[in-house]
């Protein structure tokens, strides 16, 4: 039997990298059925019993070895993992785990990742070296490509793909019912933040929001995309805009939160994968890129966007307004430029399905 080995930011409790784990899931199993799936992860217990796979400690030498030995394929990604914005210790690990992985006699493939910014000369020079090696290398967006182009890999094929996520299908379990019975009449515009640098942009964000309550009614729906962080962070958000204002407070899956961010109207957020959630379902959007993965998905999508750190809050009340305005017209534009991200998106796995003996 052939098996598999994926590696993520994978078992945190972010759902933008749980629905990655997901869609990747899903999709190898419809193109090689009885693939045996292995996922390296922070709570390998928790991420074995949710996805059915065999969940493997992430940080233990001896269990990456027992079953790279016994693997066939090892994909990295998705997600921005070669990256040291949020993390230097980051890119150092997936790098050194997939050159583990080559060194015991795995095909190795980079999978539907975003690359960059990576701005060390020292790991630059490291991923440089270590993506050179791999078999095939799938990106999720064209700035990924640029990045790889500046730091001289040239030698795996590369392949344009997209977000796994964007393939993702919703679920519309009891827990998401009973959340949005609650919402009432109106339009509801999601809100999904994380915690970044000081306190400055977060209340330009509130002022802004307590402002496009007043010119359009709106209620706001505070997203946690991974807990406990931003639920923290949510719950003070909604208090800061008042009783209009609320939480989602069950811990939704990603597929639960997908199909409750298609109830909403609007959503308006940092996280990655709350602006996807929203796209393929048509639900227009307004980034704030706090990274380089968001601007580059807002390019994609042909959406203006905003950078937190210098937050223009006339800026923001104006797009959200204009989103709200013309609902319709927005709607049709998002599932037009999304359309062909998703179709991308089965690129990857596609190309590595071939590889799996």
């Amino acid at each position: 039997m052939s098996r598999v080995v994926l590696s993520g930011y994978y078992g945190f409790d972010n759902l933008g990298d749980e629905a990655v784990l997901a869609a990747t899931v899903d999709a190898l199993r419809a193109r090689r059925p009885g693939v045996e799936i292995a996922v390296l992860s922070g709570t390998p217990e928790a991420t074995g019993r949710a996805f059915a796979v065999e969940g493997v400690p992430r940080a233990r030498v001896g269990d990456l070895v027992r079953i790279l030995r016994r693997s066939d394929l090892f994909l990295s990604g998705g997600g921005s993992l070669f990256q040291d914005v949020t993390s230097w210790r980051s890119p150092w690990y997936y790098l050194g785990v997939l050159a583990l992985a080559r060194r015991l006699g795995c095909r190795t493939a980079v999978y539907a990742q975003g690359i960059g910014p990576l701005r060390g000369r020292a790991i630059r020079s490291a991923a440089r070296r270590t993506l050179s090696a791999v078999d095939l290398i799938t990106l999720r967006d064209r700035e990924s490509l640029s990045a790889l182009a500046s730091l001289g890999v040239d030698r795996p094929p590369v392949a344009l793909a997209g977000d796994p996520a964007l393939l993702l299908a919703p679920e519309w379990s009891a827990r998401v019912l009973a959340e949005t019975s609650q919402w009432g009449a109106g339009v509801h515009v999601g809100l999904a933040l994380r915690a970044w640098r000081n306190d400055a942009w977060l209340d330009a964000v509130a002022r802004a929001a307590r402002t496009i309550v007043e010119r359009h009614g709106v209620r706001w729906v505070c997203l946690a995309m991974q807990r406990p962080g931003d639920f923290v962070l949510a719950e003070r958000v909604a208090a800061a805009l008042g009783p209009g204002a609320r939480v989602v407070r069950a811990p939704l899956n990603p597929r639960e939160m997908l199909a409750l961010v298609g109830r909403l109207g609007l959503v308006v957020g940092m996280r990655l994968h709350a602006l996807m959630f929203a796209a393929v379902q048509g639900v227009p959007f307004v980034p704030l890129a706090y990274d380089l993965k968001v601007s580059a998905f807002a390019r994609e999508m042909g959406e203006p966007f905003l950078d937190p750190d210098d937050l223009d809050v006339p800026a923001l009340v104006e797009m959200t307004g204009a989103a709200i305005a013309n609902a319709a017209e927005r709607r049709a534009h998002v599932l037009a430029a999304v359309a062909p991200l998703r179709a991308r998106a089965a690129l990857a796995p596609n190309l590595v399905a071939a590889m799996i003996p």
